[in-house]
């Protein structure tokens, strides 16, 4: 056993803290080939936060797109105010007070949008993504100590539940229409045999969900050679498999079933019309007092400049999050669930094998 002195102290702890939130390196993300796979939580609420780019709503060209529209109509409004002789003090406050209240409804709206959207994001991760995964990992634990070690059947059992979670990345990127022609892809990456595509083209019909059928008949069948002993087992099994059509299940009437929306319309509105009440508003005041102080007009520049790119970066990522599987570098990423429903599957069964000396004897 190792002594005290050489365990890690506290303090050693919270100096490779330290050392890890401000080291000097291209990113705090970790991303696979196209997706963002992980992140350090750690160095995102420091200062280095500012250095972070990739796989970040700033990364956006849209975002950009949208800031240069809000400066320019900044810009033009001062230059008029300005050459014009533009002085109004009354109309500059009513404005300045309209953004103002503006910025308050927005403020509001954006932040129950936000929190609705990443709820949403969540169960499709956990109830989605995840009951299909925790069913697949069940099943084979189960299966693979009270009814069968045939690995073909529990490899089956793993490949219908990797074909589930396929079928829905490839419908959200490929569209439900082209799906039959893309359904080779599952060949390809050694999920499906060739007859297994086959005769889910000839139905077409609900695929993801109805996938689930095929390992439901494994246990039917496991049970009608009495293989499987007792009603209880059964009935356990067949919740595991439901577990698992439930969670693609939820994920198609999620994705179907998008936020309202007059909602979303309105949110954006708001938006932008605040972002141009706001460019207006602070491009009258800068024309109107470029002579008088430098730091007015510098300070008017960077309200400018920030306020409209947060609530459309804001905007924007709402937007990224409402569908997780379309292919984005912020969406779920797809191979890293396959990778992980078939590694932990795979291991329940392998640690049946290879259980310890006092346990077989035992046995």
């Amino acid at each position: 056993m190792a002594s005290a002195s050489d365990s890690i102290t506290d303090s050693e702890i919270e100096t490779d803290l330290l050392a890890s939130a401000y080291e000097a390196k291209d990113s705090a993300i970790t991303a696979g080939k196209h997706y963002v796979v992980d992140y350090e939580a750690t160095r995102l609420s420091t200062i280095m936060v500012l250095f972070t780019w990739k796989g970040t709503v700033f990364y956006s060209g849209i975002l950009w797109v949208e800031q240069i529209l809000v400066l320019g109509v900044y810009v033009a409004t001062a230059v008029i105010v300005r050459e014009c002789g533009f002085e109004d003090k009354a109309a500059e406050k009513d404005a300045a007070g309209l953004a103002d209240k503006m910025a308050t409804l927005a403020a509001f709206l954006l932040g129950f949008y936000t929190s609705l959207t990443v709820s949403r994001w969540w169960r499709l991760r956990t109830d989605g993504i995840g009951n299909i995964w925790s069913a697949t990992s069940q099943l084979n634990l189960f299966l693979s100590q009270f009814v069968t070690q045939d690995k073909q059947l529990l490899q089956a059992v793993r490949r219908y539940a990797r074909a589930s979670l396929a079928i829905i990345f490839m419908k959200r990127r490929f569209g439900a229409q082209n799906l039959p022609q893309k359904l080779e892809l599952l060949v390809k990456e050694g999920i499906l045999y060739e007859d297994e595509v086959e005769q889910l083209r000839r139905y077409n019909n609900n695929l993801a969900e109805s996938i689930w059928t095929w390992i439901a008949h494994i246990v039917a069948d496991l049970d009608k050679k009495g293989k499987i002993k007792g009603e209880v087992m059964l009935n356990f099994l067949m919740e595991r498999v439901n577990l698992g059509r439930g969670g693609a299940a939820l994920i198609g009437a999620q994705m179907g079933t998008p936020i309202p929306l007059p909602y979303i319309h309105l949110m954006g509105v708001l938006v932008k019309i605040h972002n141009a009440v706001l460019g207006v508003t602070l491009g009258f005041i800068l024309g109107s007092s470029w002579e008088d102080s430098r730091f007015t007009c510098w300070l008017l520049s960077i309200k400018a400049f920030f306020i409209p790119l947060l609530y459309n970066a804001i905007l924007l990522v709402n937007a990224a999050l409402a569908d997780p599987f379309d292919g984005e570098v912020n969406d779920f990423p797809y191979k890293k669930y396959e990778a992980g429903i078939e590694g932990d599957g795979a291991s329940y069964v392998e640690a049946g094998e290879h259980v310890p000396a006092w346990l077989k004897k035992s046995i």
